[in-house]
């Protein structure tokens, strides 16, 4: 923009502002003399503008001068705006709304790589195996090279079969020459083959594989994240840190970092434009993915605004000695900081931190696998069973953890070690003698690390991100940031947490007390009932599949509080998590879920649905706020910046005419960024 053009529509601005920026003021500051009236280079007419301004007001007409929005009104102001250089877009009466903000994403792994992959795809142990095999042969893989998968999805299908009872001897049945790896859809599965769990190594770089002698010494620290079959061996199911042991570079996996910058930001571009999306935060952002955005921004290329949450994995951060890596991150934080802070539309002054894990278990395991995430109240112990015409989940029963058989097994738990004894004690009691243990979970890292953790980076100046998905990491986190709120609050500084799966009422209240920012991923707030099994009975005791959704259970009114957490005065954002259950951010069939909480005609608690303008808040100026430029952007009003899409329908008029169920149903059918149309549709 040459000075004498920034001069003239400085000074247009400001004479709107000065004015109040009232309507009013606007149409009587848009009846000037034609000389005295930017040129725009864009003006979209005909439109529904959802504004998302103070009065949530509907305009029909915007004008973009460079990157600027110059003019907000009705369609015969905005003609004054009009040149012979002037880009006409007739919207034809769909709707324009401000660019969506993604507060967590993981945006590498939302580009397709040509590699072996689910794509979310499930398939029970008897269909994957020749999906695998296929795989081998396609891509050629050679003995003892890895065969690594993604996009498993370890909460659907994976039923087992009478010759393949469990996970690892599934992966044995496509090849007991390959180590194989696959990654769960959701960032904290894994599961492994015999091969791959042989080569586990101990902290001295020795190769003692991971079976059950070597998990009650050198890996017991990791016990509760490997699944065990009736005899104690790993049954293949490997979750969160407990995967650096079969494959030290599983991040690089998990985030397809083995192309470089040129085979993949390019795509990162292309895929958020066409989903909407102008603003992410992306929520793990290690050593090896700074490079890529560092390449990205360098480029000029970048078409999107960036806040990286920075991320180091840390070793014994349930010792003592936990404590002292923190002030190493925090350095190199700050080296990221300064290498980044120049490029225009990069933040890189957020850091990422996980309180807990992830809140499924497996039921088809023997004895069945107990969630990872910490709970407040301990896991129940339910008794499955499985219809091996239907492969339906049932629950028949619980264990009573203090009834006499089960002191029994407390007393002396040597004596179920043999094989032969496992299979007497099911036999004789329906249960395996493990499921007497009582359990709830484990915190990423110790309170202690977690709080100091949060200290020094807001000390340091960055804006603290917590996964904190149930109801113990989601306590331990408000504690962190209450006993830093006053120095966060000086600096500006802001505070958020993510997923939130399960929160009990008093840290609700914390939440919108400490003014904590919430990045929902609202494609999650719906019933399925072959997820839901993974997780509701082990939080509550349910009677049976047709009890799952019991509204006087702790987890229904507990779950995904949304709204609780938007009345509290907590501050509703979105995240997708993408490529988490999905490559595609699932902008609008998110956007659904949220107004409606519904699938198969049941309701998730649904006294935590919220409007479609609350959510539509979330999507936009609520992440603007989170992200420090609500001055700017987030809104479509005059003197901010031209972040905005064009959807194919109308969402706010499907909600308000009972037809939210089409939503999900939604396109983006233009981008513009900075001033600028990146995507069209068609």
């Amino acid at each position: 923009m040459s000075q004498l053009i920034k001069s003239l529509l400085y000074a247009f601005l400001s004479l709107l502002f000065l004015s109040g920026c009232s309507e009013q003021a606007q149409q009587e500051t848009n009846i000037q003399p034609v000389n005295n009236t930017p040129t725009a280079d864009i003006v979209l007419t005909n439109g529904y503008v959802y504004t998302i301004d103070n009065d949530k007001s509907v305009k029909q007409a915007v004008a973009i001068k460079d990157e600027i929005i110059i003019y907000v009104g009705d369609e015969q102001d905005v003609q004054k705006f009009i040149g012979d250089s002037t880009k006409i877009e007739d919207l034809k009466g769909r709707m324009l709304m401000p660019g969506l903000h993604d507060m967590h994403i993981h945006a590498a792994g939302i580009v397709e790589l040509d590699m072996c992959d689910f794509k979310g795809q499930p398939y029970s142990l008897e269909d994957m195996v020749p999906f695998l095999q296929d795989c081998l042969q396609r891509y050629q893989i050679e003995k003892d090279e890895w065969l690594i998968v993604l996009q498993w999805p370890f909460s659907y299908g994976n039923q087992p079969s009478e010759r393949l009872p469990t996970m690892r001897a599934a992966l044995d049945a496509v090849s007991v020459k390959h180590p194989i790896m696959m990654f769960g859809d959701d960032g904290h599965h894994a599961a492994a083959n015999s091969l791959a769990l042989a080569g586990a190594k101990n902290r001295e770089g020795k190769v003692v594989g991971i079976n059950k002698t070597t998990l009650s010494d050198v890996f017991a620290e990791y016990k509760e994240m490997i699944g065990v079959d009736e005899s104690g061996e790993p049954d293949g199911n490997i979750s969160e840190n407990a995967r650096k042991l079969v494959r030290e570079t599983f991040n690089k996996d998990i985030q397809g970092l083995w192309e470089g910058p040129e085979a993949i930001m390019p795509g990162v571009n292309a895929k958020l434009a066409a989903s909407g999306v102008t603003s992410i935060q992306d929520t793990w952002v290690d050593k090896n993915l700074e490079k890529y955005y560092h390449w990205l921004a360098d480029s000029g290329e970048m078409t999107f605004r960036l806040r990286t949450a920075l991320f180091e994995a840390a070793e014994d951060t349930h010792s003592d000695s936990g404590l002292e890596q923190i002030s190493m991150h925090v350095e190199h934080f700050k080296q990221t900081r300064d290498k980044l802070q120049n490029f225009k539309y990069v933040q890189a002054n957020g850091v990422k931190l996980f309180a807990d894990a992830v809140l499924e278990g497996n039921p088809y395991a023997q004895p069945p696998s107990l969630p990872v995430a910490a709970v407040l109240d301990g896991f129940k112990q339910p008794i499955f069973s499985l219809d091996p015409n239907s492969d339906q989940l049932d629950v028949v029963g619980y264990v009573d953890q203090d009834s006499k058989t089960c002191q029994q097994v407390h007393a002396d738990p040597g004596s179920y070690e043999d094989a032969r004894d496992v299979n007497a004690f099911l036999d004789k009691h329906g249960y395996h003698p493990a499921q007497c243990q009582k359990a709830g979970g484990v915190l990423e890292h110790s309170e202690a690390y977690i709080k100091e953790y949060v200290r020094q980076m807001t000390e340091a100046g960055f804006h603290v991100h917590i996964h904190a998905l149930s109801d113990k990491g989601i306590r331990v986190a408000m504690d962190a940031f209450a006993a830093v709120k006053s120095m966060a609050d000086e600096q500006g500084l802001t505070q958020s947490i993510t997923h939130v799966q399960l929160a009990h009422p008093d840290d609700v209240k914390r939440i919108g007390e400490l003014g904590v920012y919430v990045a929902f991923t609202y494609v999650w707030v719906f019933p399925t009932v072959e997820y839901d099994m993974t997780v509701i009975p082990f939080i509550d005791k349910v009677n049976g599949i047709a009890d799952l959704y019991n509204p006087e259970h702790y987890y229904m009114q507990n779950a995904y509080p949304v709204n609780s957490v938007q009345e509290a005065g907590g501050i509703l954002t979105w995240g997708s998590d993408a490529p988490v259950g999905s490559r595609d951010p699932l902008a609008f069939p998110s956007m659904q879920a949220a107004v409606t909480r519904e699938a198969d005609g049941q309701v998730l608690n649904p006294e935590q649905r919220i409007s479609i303008h609350d959510v539509i808040a979330a999507y936009t100026i609520n992440g603007a706020r989170l992200m420090g430029h609500d001055n700017k952007l987030g809104s479509i009003e005059v003197g901010k910046t031209a972040d905005l899409i064009v959807l194919n329908q109308n969402v706010v008029e499907l909600a308000e005419q009972g037809k939210a169920d089409s939503i999900n149903e939604t396109l983006v059918d233009m981008t513009i960024f900075d001033g600028k149309i990146i995507y069209q549709r068609h």
